[in-house]
């Protein structure tokens, strides 16, 4: 693929976009730190603080039913795809096509 002017404007734009979402973001995680009257530093300090064995556990066990619901859709969508549909225009043996 040839880089060229279309692209960069392409990737400009998609860049100016992902800038304006992220300053929408910020505006929008603004507003809820106001509401709840938290700060940025008590975040901070309760993301480093030790957390309580009973939530790391749930965390864990959210983690693991996560983890078999998405092996459960693998299996799903492998047995779905392992039969493959005949390609179009393939006719029956010894039958002549007009």
């Amino acid at each position: 693929m040839a880089f060229t002017e279309h692209t960069l404007q392409e990737q400009e734009q998609a860049l100016a976009a992902a800038k304006e979402e992220l300053s929408r973001l910020n505006a929008q995680f603004d507003g809820m730190l106001k509401e709840s009257s938290l700060s940025i530093d008590d975040l901070k300090r309760a993301l480093e603080q030790k957390h309580p064995i009973e939530l790391e556990k749930l965390v864990e066990h959210a983690k693991v039913e996560a983890s078999h619901a998405g092996q459960a859709r693998k299996t799903q969508t492998a047995t779905a795809d392992e039969t493959p549909a005949p390609s179009a225009g393939r006719g029956r043996p010894g039958a002549v096509r007009v």
